[in-house]
C-alpha cells in the first residue's frame, strides 16, 4: 500500500518538474524527497521520473502514477468533510418504515418532501410491513424510524412520539340503506349490517382500533369479508359485499360507487400515528426527522 505522503510528494514533483522546486512547495529538504521519489520506484518496480539538464520529467509509468494519485489525493481531502456531513445528518441514509394505513395518510409525503428539501444530500430508503416486522427492524437498527397506528410496547427500549389523530369514516357502497343524505352515521347504527375489513394479519392496528371502537359502542361487528391491503377492501365495498371503518385519508383514492360518512359515537372513533424510533442523540439524521415532525 502506498503511503498518501509519498504520492503527495510525488504529485508535487511531477508539476514543479524540477525537485528543489517541489522540496521548497513541501516546506522539506531536496534529498529526503529525492528518496521518496526512488522509494517510489523501487516500491513500483518501474522508472516514474527522468531526469533532464535542468529538471525532470515523468515517464510514461509516471504519468499514470501522477493520475492515479490526484484522484487518491482528491478523495482523501474529501473523507473529513464526508465524515462530518454525515455526523452532522445532512449525508448518509435513512430508513423509514411505515404501516400501509399510514402511508395513505398526506402527512408522510409532505414530511419526505420536507426533509428532501432541507437534506438533499441524505438518501431515504422506504420500507412499508406490518406493525410487528416494523418495530423489530427499528429495534435491530434496520429501520431508523417506523410510522405505526400504536405507540411501541413498554420494555423494549423504543420511544413513541404521537404526530397526529385521523378521524376514522364510514365507507359505504352507493345503494346501501345508510348512504342517502348528509348526517352523520352513529357507529351503533352500524351494528346489522356486514363489514369488510382490511385484513389484521397485514394491519393489526387499524383493526384493533375499529373492533375496540364497535365493542366501546355496545357491539362486535359481524365481518364477512377481509381484504390484503386497506386499498383492496374499498374494490368490496364497492362491489355491495359490506360497509368498512376507514381513516379518513382514504377517501381520497377512491370515490366511485362509494359514499363516505362521518362516525357519531360516544368516544371519537381515531386512527393515531406514531413515531416509534431508538432514542439515539448520535443518530443526526433521525433527529432531523423528529424536530420537522415538531414544527
Amino acid at each position: 500500500m502506498i503511503d498518501i505522503h509519498k504520492l503527495k510528494a510525488f504529485v508535487a514533483v511531477v508539476e514543479e518538474s524540477n525537485i528543489s522546486r517541489a522540496a521548497v512547495r513541501l516546506n522539506m529538504q531536496q534529498p529526503p524527497l529525492t528518496r521518496i521519489v526512488k522509494s517510489l520506484e523501487d516500491e513500483l518496480e518501474a522508472k516514474l521520473l527522468n531526469r533532464l539538464p535542468r529538471g525532470v520529467e515523468a515517464t510514461e509509468a509516471g504519468k499514470a502514477l501522477y493520475q492515479e494519485a490526484l484522484t487518491i489525493l482528491a478523495h482523501a481531502q474529501a473523507i473529513p468533510k464526508r465524515v462530518q456531513n454525515i455526523s452532522q445528518g445532512i449525508e448518509g441514509q435513512i430508513n423509514i418504515g411505515f404501516t400501509n394505513s399510514v402511508g395513505l395518510h398526506s402527512f408522510l409525503p409532505a414530511l419526505l418532501r420536507n426533509f428532501r428539501e432541507a437534506f438533499s444530500a441524505v438518501s431515504i430508503q422506504l420500507e412499508e410491513d406490518g406493525s410487528s416486522s416494523l418495530i423489530d427492524a427499528v429495534i435491530n437498527d434496520k429501520n431508523d424510524i417506523a410510522f405505526l397506528r400504536k405507540p411501541a410496547p413498554i420494555g423494549l427500549g423504543l420511544t413513541s412520539l404521537h404526530v397526529l389523530d385521523e378521524p376514522l369514516i364510514v365507507a359505504l357502497p352507493n345503494n346501501h340503506p345508510l348512504a342517502s343524505g348528509h348526517h352523520q352515521i352513529h357507529l351503533l347504527d352500524l351494528e346489522p349490517f356486514d363489514f369488510v375489513l382490511y385484513r389484521r394479519l397485514a394491519g393489526q392496528d387499524l383493526f384493533d382500533n375499529i373492533l375496540a371502537s364497535c365493542y366501546q359502542a355496545g357491539f362486535s361487528p359481524k365481518i364477512i369479508q377481509e381484504a390484503p391491503r386497506l386499498t383492496s377492501s374499498l374494490n368490496l365495498i364497492a362491489a355491495g359485499i359490506g360497509l368498512s371503518i376507514v381513516p379518513e385519508s382514504i377517501k381520497d383514492f377512491w370515490n366511485k360507487q362509494i359514499v363516505y360518512k362521518a362516525l357519531k359515537a360516544d368516544i371519537p372513533c381515531i386512527a393515531p400515528i406514531y413515531a416509534v424510533y431508538k432514542d439515539n442523540a448520535s443518530n443526526a439524521r433521525l433527529n432531523h426527522i423528529l424536530d420537522l415532525l415538531q414544527i
